[in-house]
């Protein structure tokens, strides 16, 4: 478990009503910051503070990891700098103190004393959006809200049935308002639902470019998931959806793990491994991250997508 403190002065009454952080993924002039790229590093179950309106008044629990997004609507004009293309990641939010910011900034010196302060040298909270910190600090802010560690390490136990659902939720959001669109055809609209689970047109058009998992070998097609590559959700057009350059056919086990990003594959063909697995785990399921295998070449419109896919991985 890991402990976050987030500035949502601009967007907490989105954020918190709708469950959910989001940030872009890169400053303006693109440039990559480490309060954008902390998003990458959130993990299920680890517990996140609000800052807004000089008070700290929600913890919430992450109930999924970062996972690629475009700016949310409701925003409007918020923002109106930032990139569309972001992380989004969902979260449980419980109301509680608040406590104030000049009663963490009086033990500023001592709570963030490692890892990171969202706080400066004169006790002011800094301009940047995502900061981690210490159990310690934790600790004391939930204390000051009268909430007990016991209370939110159960809550994070009560909320883990939904940590691998997040990401389906989200998908249903957005294939519930697709299906609702007067614009398109109802052909098309089944054609992209049954792409979404790996089904229809895209897995046909799938089967002509992969014949077998590139991991385990197999080509049994009654046990190979047509996996997208840049994720269903992130694809900008019915064309990216349903395009068989855009997939791979997995085994199982392996297909969880690209689709959850934790692993990815260069464009040479080597596959890279995240080091949130324990190689143990790997080594049971005949993978070792010390010596990753090649999974062979891939051709020029499957390696635009796998740049994408490595743009994602959160390793």
């Amino acid at each position: 478990m890991k402990y976050w403190w987030v500035n949502q002065n601009q967007t907490s009454a989105h954020e918190i009503e709708g469950s959910y952080l989001w940030s872009p993924k890169l400053a303006q002039g693109g440039r990559v910051i480490p309060a954008y790229e902390n998003m990458k590093n959130i993990e299920p179950g680890d517990v996140i503070f609000s800052y807004h309106d000089r008070s700290v008044a929600h913890y919430g629990i992450a109930t999924n990891r970062a996972m690629s997004s475009p700016k949310p609507s409701e925003f409007g004009r918020i923002g109106s700098y930032w990139s569309d293309d972001g992380w989004y990641v969902s979260v449980k939010w419980i109301p509680f103190g608040p406590v104030e910011r000049d009663t963490i900034g009086r033990e500023a010196a001592r709570l963030f004393d490692e890892l990171e302060s969202p706080f400066t040298v004169k006790d002011t909270v800094k301009q940047a959006y995502l900061f981690q910190i210490s159990k310690a600090a934790a600790d004391f802010i939930m204390a000051q809200g009268n909430v007990t560690p016991y209370q939110y390490t159960e809550l994070s136990l009560i909320l883990e049935p939904e940590f691998f659902g997040a990401e389906t939720r989200f998908d249903d959001q957005i294939e519930k308002a697709y299906i609702q669109r007067t614009d398109i055809a109802k052909t098309e609209k089944e054609t992209i639902v049954l792409a979404r689970r790996g089904q229809g047109l895209f897995r046909e058009n799938l089967s002509h470019i992969e014949r077998q998992c590139r991991i385990t070998k197999v080509d049994d097609p009654r046990i190979l998931v047509a996996s997208h590559i840049k994720p269903w959700r992130a694809c900008g057009s019915t064309q990216e959806k349903l395009d068989g350059n855009n997939g791979l056919l997995l085994t199982p086990t392996m297909d969880r793990l690209f689709d959850h990003r934790y692993m990815t594959f260069k464009v040479d063909g080597k596959a890279v491994l995240s080091r949130k697995i324990a190689p143990e785990t790997y080594a049971r399921i005949g993978l070792d991250p010390e010596r990753p295998l090649n999974v062979g070449t891939f051709n020029k419109e499957q390696c635009r997508y796998l740049e994408y896919h490595q743009s994602i991985f959160l390793g």
